[in-house]
């Protein structure tokens, strides 16, 4: 049995993003679940630790950020990556006011993006020769 390096949930409305993402952290090792919206994550099974999620800041419905904060209210502690191409400044403040633990402007370099992923999971960062970049 392979060891996974732990679980990445990807919450994006774009289906592209979804897929783009699912194949690089796959292809690192990760185990990846995606979502097309907040209330689809909120409907999938809990997961355990080691985890991360990457989250869109804008989407229909209910938005990243509202869906960091539910999480928050009901005890969920799960490091979260807000990523996002065109958010305002007054969400901007919010993402950094939630105690989210990072911040990725779309597009984004996908080494950035692992690089990210393995400090929040505590994990040394992959080597630069091994890494997807997207421009």
């Amino acid at each position: 049995m392979t060891r996974t390096l732990g679980l990445v949930h990807v919450v994006d409305d774009n289906e592209d993003i979804r897929k783009m993402l699912a194949l690089v952290l796959a292809g690192r090792g990760y185990t990846v679940q995606t979502h097309d919206s907040g209330a689809a994550f909120l409907q999938a099974p809990a997961t355990q630790a080691p985890h991360v999620m990457l989250l869109d800041v804008r989407m229909p419905g209910m938005s990243g950020l509202a869906l960091h904060a539910q999480m928050k209210a009901m005890g969920n502690t799960m490091p979260v990556v807000f990523m996002s191409g065109e958010s305002q400044p007054h969400e901007i403040q919010a993402v950094k006011n939630s105690g989210a633990a990072q911040f990725l402007w779309k597009p984004f370099n996908t080494a950035e993006m692992l690089c990210l992923i393995a400090e929040v999971l505590g994990q040394s960062p992959p080597a630069p020769h091994s890494v997807y970049s997207v421009p």
